[in-house]
């Protein structure tokens, strides 16, 4: 979410990142889970669905690591060719 130039002028900034954090997760919940999920209000239901994101978030790092770690490999290997 875009935050417009008066509004930042009387932002925290040591909150921002926290506050981003939080709006890219809600929209990414309302993006995979089901709306019935996000509409159950039991405690366990509501760590459910914290569960799950923080499955699909981890899931996503170790993607990221895991090429990360090719890309390191292959300059590597090239580099041991020249």
């Amino acid at each position: 979410m875009p935050i417009s130039p008066a509004v930042r002028e009387n932002l925290d900034e040591r909150l921002l990142a926290h506050f981003e954090q939080s709006w890219q997760r809600q929209e990414e919940a309302r993006r995979v889970l089901p709306a019935k999920w996000l509409a159950d209000e039991r405690p366990a239901a509501q760590q459910l669905n914290e569960l799950f994101l923080d499955l699909l978030a981890s899931a996503r790092q170790r993607v990221v690591d895991e090429r990360d770690a090719l890309e390191v490999r292959r300059v590597t290997v090239a580099d041991i060719r020249d």
